[in-house]
This record gives C-alpha cells, sequence and structure tokens, in this order.
C-alpha cells in the first residue's frame, strides 16, 4: 500500500499530461468527468496514476469516484489547477507522522493569477476548531484515509460546480471531519501553488450567490441557520449591489426551499 495518493478532480481529460502539469510525484487518483466511460492506469517514475473517467455530473460525486477508489494510507485532495512542490509527497507523509493524533492536515498554499503569486496563504501548526477551518477549500486537504473511511465522510453532492447549489462541498467535508469526532490540524508546510485566473462557478455576489448561500447556511449550521443566514446577509454589504433588504430575503428563500432540494429560480 502506497503512503500517499493525490484525489484529483478534473473534466475533459484526454490522457495523463495532468498529472506531469501537476508535478504529482506519487501515486494519484484523477476522477475524470467527461463524455465517456473508461478506467486507466499508467506507471511513472514516482508512482502509479489511475484515471476514472466517467459521464457523471457534479464536484462532489467526483471526489466520491476518487474517495471510494483510494488505497493509500493518507490522501491528498487536489483541483486540477494545483502544481505541487517537488518535495510535497514526503513532507505530507512526514507531517501525518510527526504528528499521530492528526486524523486530517490542512496544508499551506500559495495562489496565483497570471503566473505571478498574488497571496501567501500560510498557516501555522496548530489544532483547529470548526469555527477556523471553514474558509478552507479541499485543494490544501489531507487526509488519513482509514480515519476517513471509517466514520463514513463523504463529500455532498449538492454543493460545488455542476450541481444544484454554488461552492460548499469543501466546508460542509470539513464540517462533517469536525461532526465525527476527526482532529483537524493545520500545517505551515507549502503543498505548491494554486492558479485562481478564473473560476467556472463564482459569477459574482448577485442574487443566486446569496439563494446558494442560504441553502449552505441550513447544511452547516442547521440549529442556527437562521441567525447564521441573517449574518451571511448582511457582511456583503460592498462587495454587491442587492440590497440588504433582498439579500436577507434571499438567504431565508434558499433555508427554506432547499429542505425540498429546489434550486435558483424554481418557483
Amino acid at each position: 500500500m502506497a503512503d500517499l495518493q493525490v484525489l484529483v478532480a478534473t473534466l475533459h481529460q484526454d490522457d495523463f499530461s495532468l498529472a506531469e502539469k501537476m508535478n504529482i510525484r506519487c501515486d494519484a487518483v484523477i476522477a475524470n468527468q467527461a463524455d465517456r466511460e473508461s478506467d486507466e492506469h499508467r506507471e511513472t517514475e514516482f508512482g502509479v496514476l489511475r484515471m476514472i473517467t466517467t459521464k457523471t455530473r457534479g464536484v462532489g460525486k467526483n471526489r466520491n469516484i476518487a474517495l471510494d477508489a483510494a488505497e493509500s494510507e493518507i490522501i491528498l485532495f487536489a483541483d486540477d489547477d494545483v502544481t505541487y512542490n517537488d518535495d510535497m509527497p514526503e513532507n505530507v507523509v512526514r507531517s501525518f507522522r510527526e504528528n499521530e493524533k492528526a486524523d486530517v492536515i490542512i496544508f499551506s498554499m500559495d495562489i496565483t493569477k497570471g503566473g505571478k503569486v498574488t497571496a501567501k496563504k500560510h498557516l501555522e501548526k496548530k489544532k483547529l476548531r470548526v469555527w477556523n477551518s471553514l474558509r478552507f477549500g479541499t485543494y490544501v486537504v489531507a487526509a488519513r484515509r482509514k480515519a476517513v473511511e471509517e466514520k463514513g465522510i463523504r463529500f455532498c453532492e449538492y454543493f460545488g460546480g455542476g450541481c444544484i447549489y454554488s461552492a460548499g462541498e469543501d466546508s460542509l467535508f470539513i464540517k462533517n471531519c469536525f461532526d465525527k469526532g476527526l482532529s483537524v490540524y493545520s500545517h505551515d508546510y507549502v503543498l505548491g501553488t494554486c492558479a485562481k485566473d478564473s473560476s467556472t462557478w463564482f459569477t459574482g455576489y448577485g442574487e443566486k450567490y446569496f439563494y446558494d448561500r442560504g441553502a449552505l447556511v441550513r447544511f452547516l449550521f442547521p440549529k442556527t441557520m437562521y441567525l447564521m443566514g441573517l449574518y451571511f446577509a448582511v457582511r456583503f454589504k460592498r462587495e454587491t449591489d442587492v440590497s440588504v433588504i433582498k439579500r436577507i430575503k434571499l438567504v431565508y428563500e434558499g433555508i427554506v426551499k432547499s429542505k425540498k432540494l429546489m434550486p435558483y429560480g424554481n418557483k
């Protein structure tokens, strides 16, 4: 059994060139959503690559496909816009070896735009609580596979690119880890860079954004969803042209209608 596998969620890949582009120097499972079905393997000097191509849609479903195929001791979730440092595999594995209490580790990452580093999301080594963990994307999350499997932790298939509601599957996954009793830590090791030149789902803070936030709030905070919904509606006063009254109405509408998984615009 390999020490580490990278679990990549991607779209419309024709071959294994993505692994070289991402500088993956260990085993990997590439979950590829396209217009065909296939299961391919390739051995490289660094490890074994497996690409599972399906006609499914939705990032949560795609991540679950990769998760189901994982076999290594440690798994590192990835987006296809990440490029890893050469020493990433040994540093990720070492981080878990040095902290036997950690079930999940959230690593540091540099963010680029136009090929230049525009933000350094560097963390310190410490134990995290749920309130300071939900802002992280899945692409910086690693976990002990058995800990995740034994607790039945999976990605919600209602949120993220290609789903009923826009992004939020990463926050739900991390929240689920806490809810199931896993220990979550942050780490100062920088995995590499993540290019944020464009987004496949974010189109601005419009009406759909606030409706979808309402749906996410209901899933994240079922006991305090209306209070948290009000907080989310009010805090975006500079980023949007949508009035505060309208924002509150949209968030609460998302909370209520998401009980029946109704998307934005559904009457």
